[in-house]
């Protein structure tokens, strides 16, 4: 009788601990869907509050000199993106690791920023990167069209002085259009470019492979970690903006968790969702500095040169997925810093947007000035820019 008492309390123990077992994964389940929905609602929700002061200070400069506008808007671009800083540094917890030219971080400068590209949180990791140097509010891209029919967001990078190219057809005067902006000297400008054109995905075999046999063709080497970049736009926004720019920043990046195993060998990099979940505990960054001065200024000779960039990030990556856990393997990697987050600014940032938002929920004036932004807004964005860019 003993025994079978004993036989029946040691299946509840069992079936019970399998219970806490499947309520744990629920938990953690749980967590990281709040983890990715609660910023990204957050993050996306001041967007009209956000809207609504920059295209009051957008109609008060109208009249006045481009570059004053530029200036208070650079200013309040600043309170955004550290706004978004906020969570993906200080709340996901992710180090960043800098390598290379440490000193860029120094003083101020206006460059063209390149990077090989794996994720959308790319355009993150520049940031940080601005951010450590002071340069965060002049941070403008060369980003594909169909960006223009993200609501808000797509009308307002325009006017920052984001650059809208199509992936299909190249309009080299449309993007020489919108240069001419930036070369006004009294607008500090980080030019950002991924000449990939493309997100590098290690599963995508094909793409690869097309990556690969376009290099060869042309005589180049075939690159494994990257694939081969696109050198035109790179060529014309340096061609239109040297008089403006102090150097080129040539950063090669590497996200902790793309490290995968003996038979995965290297896994796809974090979406921003996935990102803010806390699922990378480090990101890597080696930085080359290149002064203006040494960029090549023939055609065919620019070629060459960029195609080696990207060749050197090629070793620098493959010598971390193939080495041992640590990015120190490589000697371009061994020598490096910890970059701490601004803190205190970034939550500073934080708790300004938050408190601008509370009048748009509390009230029901402000809910209805809420959604008309989204609505009203969204609409003339779309208009103006089909007008103004490369609709």
């Amino acid at each position: 009788m003993a025994s079978l008492y004993t036989k029946g309390l040691q299946k509840v123990i069992v079936l019970a601990k399998q219970f806490l077992k499947v309520v744990e994964k629920g938990c953690e389940l749980c967590l990281k869907h709040v983890k990715m929905v609660v910023p990204t609602i957050v993050m996306f929700g001041v967007v009209p509050q956000y809207f609504l002061i920059w295209i009051t200070w957008r109609f008060m400069s109208c009249l006045l000199p481009s570059w004053i506008y530029q200036a208070g808007d650079d200013i309040y671009y600043t309170v955004y993106q550290k706004f978004v800083l906020f969570f993906f540094e200080h709340i996901t917890g992710t180090k960043l690791f800098l390598y290379g030219n440490l000193e860029f971080v120094s003083k101020k400068e206006r460059v063209i920023y390149i990077s090989n590209h794996q994720s959308t949180v790319d355009w993150v990791i520049v940031h940080m990167i601005a951010d450590r140097q002071g340069s965060i509010g002049h941070v403008r891209y060369v980003m594909k069209d169909s960006l223009q029919l993200v609501p808000l967001y797509g009308f307002y990078f325009y006017e920052h002085g984001c650059v809208f190219v199509k992936r299909n057809y190249f309009d080299s005067k449309k993007m020489i259009s919108s240069l001419n902006y930036l070369k006004d000297e009294k607008i500090p400008t980080w030019m950002v470019i991924f000449p990939e054109g493309t997100r590098f995905n290690p599963e995508a075999s094909e793409m690869i492979e097309k990556s690969q046999s376009f290099a060869k063709e042309r005589g180049l080497v075939p690159l494994k970690h990257v694939l081969t970049p696109k050198y035109k736009g790179f060529y014309i926004a340096l061609e239109h903006m040297k008089n403006n720019l102090d150097a080129v920043y040539d950063a090669t990046v590497i996200y902790s968790c793309t490290k995968g195993d003996k038979k995965t060998f290297r896994t796809k990099a974090p979406s921003m969702f996935e990102f803010v979940t806390g699922c990378c505990d480090a990101v890597y960054v080696h930085i080359n500095r290149i002064d203006m001065r040494s960029v090549p200024v023939q055609d065919s000779d620019f070629k060459a040169w960029l195609h080696n960039l990207f060749h050197k990030k090629d070793r620098i990556l493959d010598d971390y997925y193939s080495g041992k856990n640590s990015p120190s393997n490589h000697i371009a990697l061994s020598k490096g810093c910890r970059s701490p987050a601004k803190l205190l600014s970034n939550f500073g940032c934080f708790l300004f947007l938050a408190t601008l938002s509370a009048p748009f929920v509390l009230t029901s004036y402000g809910r209805s000035l809420y959604w008309k932004t989204w609505v009203f807004g969204t609409v003339f964005g779309y208009f103006w820019l089909s007008i103004r860019s490369v609709s």
